[in-house]
């Protein structure tokens, strides 16, 4: 009898040691990652030349206006800024801007190869500037 009382009593106080003894505290770190709400200079001069015309709250262009307002881009949550990056990546990659129809009237408003690529890398989330 004496034999079975010790068993439990056994086990309760290997329990209890066991909820004693220190555990090995985890340590996590939180980076903050600032997110720039600024366009880099190198792609915001692409845009003021090429894009801003029709894609601005004071635009005539009431499509263009509509897809896309670059007044209102810099002042929106990051969750709508990377929203729109993609739409736009997504746009370039088709073709779709600058419109056929608007570079038969404007043939200026095509995007040079590496204004293209200025743009899909800064769509795509690449932050390297072009080289000097």
């Amino acid at each position: 009898m004496k034999k079975l009382l010790l068993i439990p009593a056994l086990a309760l106080t290997v329990f209890l040691f066991i909820q004693a003894t220190s555990k090995e505290a985890i340590e996590t770190t939180i980076i903050a990652v600032e997110f720039d709400n600024e366009i880099p200079a190198h792609v915001k001069a692409v845009i003021d030349q090429k894009c801003y015309g029709c894609h601005n709250a004071e635009s005539k262009n009431e499509k263009g206006k509509k897809k896309l307002d670059w007044d209102d881009f810099e002042s929106s949550r990051r969750a709508k800024q990377l929203a729109t990056m993609a739409k736009i990546n997504e746009t370039l990659i088709e073709g779709e801007m600058p419109p056929a129809k608007f570079l038969e009237s404007k043939p200026e408003g095509k995007l040079s190869p590496e204004e293209l690529q200025t743009l899909l890398d800064w769509s795509a989330g690449k932050k390297r500037a072009p080289k000097q």
